[in-house]
């Protein structure tokens, strides 16, 4: 076996015994930034130790030096085409929006709503950490568990894993998130080569639901 693929199924080993230790002892916080890091680093908190130097669990990634962008070229599984997504360049002013996207997640709030309103709600905060992504690595599953905690406490289930029934649904997540993501993206990418391809990808894309319109087949009352 490559090597690339036995670290990549032992990451995936031992990352999803840690998201399942979180579904019987979610993190007990505020749901703010410390809530979001200690998901993270509670998902990774293994890896270093097995070799993962690049992976620092709880920590934010570096901020990009000034006037570049952090592009990701994502392959899919059903559809002949890849799909770019931008993120943000994770400096002081992407860990202020974080901040104050963060503070949405009110559980208190949030349970007042009726599931339309819910729903719209837990996807523009989705879409929102997305963007800013502020991991290195494993913001999907951090920010899944995050929103699956928050959902919970709030009187709602997300079924996430819904979408992984199949490449077709898996693919379907993917190309809703990159979407919305890159909406936020396009006014803050730097090179006129990025714009292109992520101005191609959303044009590719153009008629797929958004991920707040997809969360409406996977969210319920408890």
């Amino acid at each position: 076996m490559a090597l690339s693929k036995r670290r990549e199924r032992l990451e995936a080993h031992h990352t999803a015994y840690r998201i399942t230790e979180l579904r019987l002892n979610p993190v007990r916080g505020k749901f703010d930034a410390a809530h979001l890091k200690e998901i993270n680093r509670r998902i990774f908190q293994d890896l270093p130790a097995l070799g993962f130097a690049d992976v620092s669990p709880g920590d934010y990634r570096p901020a990009l030096a000034p006037g570049n962008d952090w592009i990701k070229v994502r392959r899919l599984e059903t559809v002949d085409a890849s799909s770019n997504v931008a993120y943000s360049a994770m400096d002081k002013a992407a860990r202020v929006r974080l901040d104050q996207a963060l503070q949405d997640a009110n559980p208190i709030k949030l349970a007042q709503l009726k599931l339309a309103e819910f729903v719209k709600m837990l996807g523009k905060l989705y879409v929102e950490i997305d963007y800013i992504h502020p991991f290195s690595d494993g913001n999907s599953r951090t920010l899944r568990e995050f929103t699956r905690e928050l959902a919970e406490v709030s009187g709602y289930c997300i079924e996430w894993e819904r979408f992984d029934e199949s490449p077709a649904g898996r693919d379907l997540l993917y190309i809703a998130r990159d979407l919305s993501v890159n909406k936020l993206a396009l006014p803050h990418i730097q090179h006129a080569g990025t714009k292109r391809d992520v101005v191609l990808s959303m044009d590719q894309f153009e008629g797929n639901r958004d991920l707040p319109d997809l969360l409406r087949d996977v969210i319920h009352k408890m």
